[in-house]
């Protein structure tokens, strides 16, 4: 009675397990036949379509552009303007003629058009500071947008090798359940021979339920796997995407040909964040030399030429002509005789001016140079000048912190990948000392002299081994590959 009281529960939670698996399984193939063949991704292709699709790298890619046009249009401010203006008036009542300056009563209109164009001489070299300023601002973006995919190419990797070692525990979880399968039918023979009592029976279905369910968390860490890579990708998470298998060979646990300090030296020599933190000091640099200018005159040439027209625009046409008059009379000899006077007249007329005839004679020119001083307003240099060194201080603070955090990556890396190496080490020698162990137990316990409980604990210890040996293969190789991004090593196998 003792005996079926313990194996009641375990008989349910047996069954429990086998009916959980089943379905588990059972949902995978109607899955799987209702979903499109998988499309095959390599390595190289996925790290293609990240960086294609990434909207970060899209939204850096126009911050290269606007730094860019930023650039290209202050070149354009060391050259003169050159600007037009026109204007069509009416006016109506007393005015002014613009033509003669009198006063008129009337219903005038006037037209004018005009160039003005300057350029500056001299301001401090600021013009000149802010273009190697936009400039660097150039550089600075496409080297924050390389860096960040340089960053994105190591996740995908790190998620490409991923699905990698989920899919090979996958194959040992897999090869568990059929090294189960076969030593319960073993079991199963042996039973009914009454060579092993019943209770090794219901362990190496335990067993295989377990082992079975361990095929189930493979799976479904395969899946969290893809998922983390399609995201990265930025696809559908609903696509069906199987990686190319790639040959990743095993650690031979040699000891890494640089040390720290010598990755260190090569990473910031290149390093797009290391080099970014540089030109951050230079832009900074160049506007402490922005705000310095300020100090200095502004001296600009000038030049204008204007026109204009008016309907009250007359040429006044005066005609003079000799009139005889009589200017009185003469006496002479008691004879009165007229005296005619000849005095000039005159007569005056007015005519339009014409539209183009009037364009051509009020033309005007003016030309000069100018000169802003700046003799106080309000401290507005100095205090630019001071705000501008502040921020270059805080650029050469984040330069040092940025190699600080690199040269501690790599230091970190470095004893990562040494201990990664130890513990697959270790691992290898855990492996072949359990896989003799387990050996000896399935013989002892094919022949009955090793209970079910014994062989379990030899086949889970073998198991787990496996597992951790896989996950340690693959994380030493990652520490490798880490150790080689900073080299500018490529990241193939």
């Amino acid at each position: 009675m003792k005996f079926a009281k313990t194996l009641l529960p375990t008989l349910s939670l047996l069954l429990l397990v086998n009916v959980f698996v089943q379905a588990q399984q059972s949902s995978a193939v109607t899955t799987s036949a209702n979903t499109n063949p998988a499309d095959k991704i390599g390595l190289q292709e996925a790290v293609d379509v990240a960086l294609k699709n990434n909207l970060s790298i899209k939204q850096s890619g126009l911050t290269v552009e606007s730094n860019l046009n930023t650039y290209e249009q202050s070149k354009w401010t060391r050259y003169p303007n050159l600007n037009g203006s026109a204007n069509l008036n009416l006016f109506s009542g007393r005015n002014i003629n613009p033509y003669t300056n009198g006063i008129i009563t009337n219903t005038v209109g006037s037209n004018g058009f005009g160039l003005s164009s300057g350029v500056t001489i001299f301001d401090g070299y600021q013009t000149r500071n802010n273009i190697a300023l936009n400039q660097t601002n150039v550089e600075i973006a496409k080297l924050d947008l390389q860096a960040m995919k340089n960053t994105i190419t190591l996740n995908v990797v790190v998620a490409y090798l991923n699905i990698l070692s989920q899919e090979d525990l996958l194959a040992i979880s897999q090869r568990q359940v059929e090294v189960s399968r076969i030593q319960l039918e073993r079991t199963q023979k042996m039973v009914n021979a009454g060579s092993v009592p019943e209770t090794n029976l219901f362990d190496i279905q335990a067993q295989l339920a377990n082992d079975e369910v361990q095929v189930v968390n493979a799976e479904n860490a395969i899946i969290s796997a893809k998922l983390t890579l399609k995201q990265l990708l930025n696809i559908a998470a609903d696509r069906n995407v199987d990686v190319v298998r790639i040959e990743v060979p095993n650690p031979n646990i040699a000891a890494y040909p640089n040390s720290s300090n010598e990755v260190y030296e090569v990473a910031q020599s290149f390093l797009a964040d290391v080099q970014a933190a540089d030109m951050r000091i230079k832009a900074a640099q160049k506007a402490v030399d922005i705000a310095k200018g300020l100090k200095y005159p502004v001296v600009s040439a000038f030049a204008n030429a204007n026109t204009s027209t008016t309907t009250a625009a007359e040429k006044v046409l005066v005609t003079q002509k000799i009139v005889e008059t009589e200017a009185g009379y003469v006496d002479v000899g008691g004879v009165r005789y007229p005296v005619i006077a000849l005095l000039p007249t005159s007569t005056a007329t007015s005519e339009k001016i014409g539209y183009f005839r009037q364009l051509g004679g009020n033309v005007n020119l003016s030309a000069g140079i100018s000169a802003r001083i700046p003799i106080f307003n309000g401290y507005n240099a100095k205090y630019r000048t001071t705000g501008a060194t502040i921020q270059q201080k805080q650029a050469e603070v984040q330069a040092e912190n940025v190699r600080l955090r690199l040269r501690q990556d790599i230091e970190t890396a470095y004893v990562n990948m040494s201990n990664s190496a130890k513990r697959y080490s270790a691992l290898g020698n855990q492996v072949r000392a359990l896989e003799e162990s387990y050996r000896a137990a399935e013989s002892k316990f094919n022949v009955g002299s090793l209970n079910s409980l014994d062989y379990s604990i030899s086949k889970t210890n073998l198991d787990r081994a496996r597992a951790n040996q896989i996950q340690a293969k693959y994380d030493y190789i990652f520490r490798i590959k880490i150790l080689d991004y900073y080299q500018n090593k490529p990241l193939n196998f």
